[in-house]
C-alpha cells in the first residue's frame, strides 16, 4: 500500500534536474514538489524495485535506500534544506565549454520507514535494533525532523500477536496518526480484503476506513463494500443459517452477511465445540447463553460454527449491532427453517432477551434499501416515524422510504418476524383439575415436553 502511494506522490513530483537539463524556470526555489523517499531495513533496494515493476511505478521521482541509521538519514535530509550550500552540481552545457551551473537538490516531500523496528540512532546507546529504547529514540529522532522541516514522515511498525503496535506504548503517543492494516493472507472465493482503520489522528476524525481488495496486480480500492460482499452470495433465495447484517464501518454503512452451521455432536462427545472467524468466541457464548435462557434453544450437544463472509471483523467498536443477524441464523440452522432473503438484521441483544438501541439507524436503512432489501428488522425506535403503520406493544411496522421498517422489543419476536416460518412452541402438558402436583408414573413427569436437545428433537414440537 505505501509502495502504491509513494509511486502516486512521486508522479506529481518535479523532475530533478540531472545530466543535459537546466535549471526549472525561476530557479530552484521554484523547483516544485520534491520526490519520494522509501527507506526501507527490511529488504534491499532491488526487492522493492522489483515489486515496483510488477506494480507499473516506474516515476523517476521514488528513490530507494537501505539506510538503517537513524542519524546518517536525518542528517542528510537537512543538509537538504540548507539553502546556502549547493550540494548537486550539473554541467548544462559541456559541449561549449560554458561555466558549470551548481543547484541544490530538492528536498524529499514524504519520506517512508519500512520499519522502524530496523532503525538505530545514536541516543539508543548499545541497544539492540528494535529494543524499546532505540525504537523510542527513533521515533523521536523522525518527530523532530517532521516537526522541523515539514515534511510527513511515515513509519511502519510492526505489531505483536494480540494486534497492538510492537514496542513502548509511549510510540502511539509520540505520533499524529496511527493506522492498522487489518487483513489475512486467505479469502474467501475471489475476495481478499484489506481494512485500513485509524485508532488515532490529530488532525481529522479517527471514524473513517478504508476498504480495499487485493488482487492479482496490486491493491484496489473499494468503493462500495456491500455490493463486493453481498455480490458472492451462494444463493438470493431463502436460505438456512444465513442472514444479512448491516455494520457501521466508521461512518460508512455496509451490508455483511453471517453465516452459521449447527449441527448434532458427533459420537459420545457430551460438549460441542463453537468455532468462529469474524466475530468474538464470548460474543457466540453470550448470544447462546440468552438463546437458551429466554427462548428455549439449547446448543449443549451441539457443534457450533460461525463466519463472517468476506473476513470482515465485527468483533469491535460496532460488532454488536451485528447480534440479531448471528442470533437468527444460529436459530434457522438450529431448527432448520430458512430465513428470508429479503430481509437485514440491525440490533444488539441485552441478557434479558431484549433488543437494545443502534446508532445511525436511518443510515443503515437507507443502506438496505440501496442493495435491494425490501424489509429491514431493528429493536425499537423512540422516533415519531415508529408511529405510523402497524403496531403494538412488542412489534411496529412502518414504511420508512419505500421498504417495510419492523421494529421489535425482544430476541423473539425478530426471530420469528426474520425466519420464513416463526419457531414452533414448545408443547407444555397442563394440570388437570383436581390433580396433585406429585407425579404417579413416568409419563406424569411430561419428560418428553422439555428435553428437547435430544437427537430426536421434533418430538417435543408441534
Amino acid at each position: 500500500m505505501l509502495l502504491q502511494a509513494a509511486g502516486a506522490i512521486a508522479s506529481l513530483a518535479t523532475p530533478t534536474p540531472g545530466i543535459g537539463m537546466g535549471l526549472p524556470e525561476g530557479g530552484a526555489e521554484d523547483a516544485g514538489l520534491g520526490p519520494v523517499w522509501y527507506v526501507s531495513g527490511e529488504e534491499n533496494p532491488d526487492q522493492i524495485a522489483s515489486r515496483a515493476e510488477r506494480l507499473g511505478i516506474i516515476q523517476s521521482e521514488l528513490f530507494l535506500s537501505s539506510e538503517t541509521h537513524a542519524d546518517t538519514l536525518c542528517a542528510q535530509i537537512a543538509s537538504y534544506l540548507t539553502p546556502h550550500q549547493p550540494l548537486h552540481s550539473i554541467d548544462n552545457s559541456a559541449e561549449n565549454g560554458d561555466s558549470k551551473s551548481s543547484i541544490r537538490q530538492k528536498p524529499p516531500s514524504v519520506v517512508i520507514i519500512d520499519s522502524i523496528q530496523t532503525m538505530v540512532c545514536d541516543a539508543g546507546g548499545m541497544s539492540s535494533s528494535g529494543g524499546v529504547t532505540q525504537v523510542r529514540e527513533s521515533v523521536a529522532l523522525f518527530l523532530r525532523l517532521a516537526k522541523s522541516s515539514g515534511i510527513p514522515v511515515i513509519l511502519v511498525g510492526h505489531v505483536t500477536k494480540s494486534g497492538d503496535v510492537a514496542g513502548p506504548r509511549t510510540v502511539e503517543h509520540m505520533v499524529d496518526c496511527v493506522l492498522y492494516l487489518e487483513g489475512g493472507t486467505e479469502s474467501h472465493g475471489s475476495m481478499n480484503i484489506r481494512v485500513l482503520r485509524a485508532s488515532k489522528n490529530r488532525f481529522g476524525s479517527s471514524d473513517e476506513v478504508g476498504v480495499y481488495e487485493m488482487t492479482s496486480g496490486r491493491l484496489m480500492p473499494v468503493s462500495d463494500p456491500s455490493s463486493l460482499f453481498l455480490a458472492h452470495r451462494v444463493t438470493e433465495h431463502d436460505a438456512e443459517g444465513c442472514a444479512i447484517a448491516i455494520a457501521l464501518e466508521g461512518r460508512r454503512a455496509m451490508t455483511v452477511e453471517v453465516q452459521a452451521l449447527v449441527t448434532p455432536v458427533g459420537g459420545n462427545a457430551g460438549f460441542g465445540r463453537r468455532t468462529v472467524d469474524g466475530i468474538a468466541n464470548s460474543r457466540l457464548l453470550l448470544l447462546m447463553g440468552v438463546l437458551q435462557k429466554r427462548s428455549n434453544m439449547f446448543f449443549q450437544r451441539q457443534d457450533v460454527y460461525v463466519n463472517v463472509v468476506g473476513r470482515m471483523r465485527l468483533d469491535r467498536g460496532e460488532g454488536n449491532t451485528a447480534d440479531l443477524a448471528i442470533a437468527v441464523a444460529l436459530v434457522s440452522s438450529l431448527r432448520s427453517i430458512a430465513v428470508r432473503a429479503d430481509t437485514a438484521f440491525v440490533g444488539e441483544v441485552g441478557l434479558l432477551g431484549e433488543l437494545r438501541p443502534v446508532t445511525a439507524l436511518e443510515k443503515r436503512l437507507r443502506e438496505a434499501r440501496r442493495m435491494g432489501f425490501s424489509r429491514v428488522i431493528t429493536p425499537r425506535s423512540n422516533t415519531k416515524r415508529s408511529t405510523k403503520g402497524y403496531s403494538n406493544k412488542q412489534i411496529s411496522k412502518s414504511i420508512f422510504d419505500g421498504i417495510e421498517w419492523i421494529q421489535c422489543a425482544t430476541l423473539r419476536d425478530a426471530i420469528d418476524e426474520g425466519l420464513v416460518i416463526p419457531v414452533p412452541k414448545r408443547v407444555t402438558r397442563k394440570k388437570k383439575k383436581g390433580e396433585s402436583g406429585m407425579p404417579e408414573t413416568l409419563q406424569d413427569l411430561g419428560l418428553d415436553d422439555i428435553i428437547d436437545d435430544e437427537d430426536d428433537e421434533d418430538d417435543a414440537f408441534l
